[in-house]
């Protein structure tokens, strides 16, 4: 384990010592109304590599809140981690308004919402659609970040995504790591991206999870991902083998305290559970068994002093594999935050 990880309880919150995201380098200056915080609280997710629990965060910002498309990576093993900066913004000079791709043909900042995933298959960080630089429109360009040369494909390199996901901002996205596949919920459909063909195709029609602003993780011990929450409650389970939408029943405790919008939600296989995490400060996790969906809270310490998110948490809490928790970054000027669960 790194050094700042060593002797870390289970259940035991910790600050990671100067990983505020506002301390990465900026080679380009770029502006907006909200600048460079809007990385972080312009409705925006985050990217985990498993293969070496780093973090990217991608193109976020978008609106007018933030023209920079510079990319950033923090590397959790390291034993005193800090962001750094792998490509620099697009120039001012080349950025223009209400446009998928800037002048240099790289892609426009944007909202990511949910629509951050990372293709461990192709060895890119992927971003699908967001609200772009400029008048906040939706659009439907998917794009690659080529981790080995630290630069964006070519514009057009991926399908564009389809109205399934398009229809509303921030709707579910889940990825099968094994594949590459994208799966997207959304208008009440599914549609899933293969990572063979670079192709979308419509899955279902005419479920009941709409999928708007739900919070959505892959279950990859039964191959099934959860919805949960959004703007229609959803509580929708869709099984990949089968290729079918069920609803089910959240019992326990806290059933009735996992809805709401753009949460944050993992898949924790060393528990074999869900875990949720909502924008308000503090320390609660939403424990989701994954076989019967009792819902209880993981017990946890030392995280009392966790700020709260601005506009939402979507995919900016992650599960690290090799550190065996999930790290949460609440805040633009303040650390990251871990938690060991097993």
């Amino acid at each position: 384990m790194p050094a700042w990880r060593q002797g870390q309880a289970v259940g035991e919150w910790r600050q990671i010592a100067n990983s505020a995201l506002s301390s990465a380098p900026r080679a380009v200056s770029a502006s907006g109304n909200t600048g460079p915080q809007s990385k972080v609280i312009a409705w925006t997710s985050f990217i985990i590599d498993t293969r070496n629990s780093s973090i990217y965060s991608a193109a976020n910002g978008g609106h007018h809140d933030y023209a920079g498309n510079e990319v950033n990576r923090i590397g959790l093993l390291d034993g005193a981690p800090r962001w750094t900066e792998p490509r620099a913004s697009t120039p001012m000079s080349q950025i223009s308004d209400d446009v998928s791709h800037y002048a240099d043909g790289r892609p426009t900042s944007r909202h990511t919402y949910y629509g951050a995933v990372m293709n461990e298959v192709r060895n890119r960080a992927m971003v699908v659609g967001g609200g772009i630089w400029g008048n906040g429109n939706g659009t439907s360009a998917m794009d690659g970040f080529n981790l080995s040369s630290n630069d964006w494909d070519a514009k057009g390199s991926y399908a564009n995504a389809p109205s399934e996901y398009t229809s509303a901002f921030g709707n579910a996205v889940a990825q099968n790591r094994a594949t590459g596949d994208i799966y997207v919920f959304g208008g009440f459909a599914v549609a899933r991206w293969s990572n063979a063909s670079n192709s979308w195709s419509r899955l279902l029609s005419g479920v009941s999870t709409y999928g708007q602003s739900s919070a959505s993780a892959m279950d990859t011990a039964r191959n099934r991902i959860l919805v949960v929450g959004g703007e229609n409650n959803d509580r929708g389970l869709y099984d990949v083998a089968s290729n079918t939408m069920t609803n089910v029943s959240f019992t326990g405790p806290n059933a009735g305290d996992v809805g709401g919008t753009a949460n944050g939600l993992v898949y924790d296989p060393g528990l074999d559970v869900y875990l949720l995490r909502k924008a308000g400060a503090g320390n609660t996790i939403y424990r989701i068994n994954a076989q019967s969906f009792y819902v209880d809270t993981l017990p946890n310490a030392n995280g009392g002093s966790i700020p709260a998110s601005t506009n939402g948490v979507y995919r900016r809490f992650l599960y690290v594999p090799q550190l065996k928790g999930v790290i949460y970054f609440p805040s633009y000027g303040g650390n990251g935050w871990f938690i060991r669960t097993s």
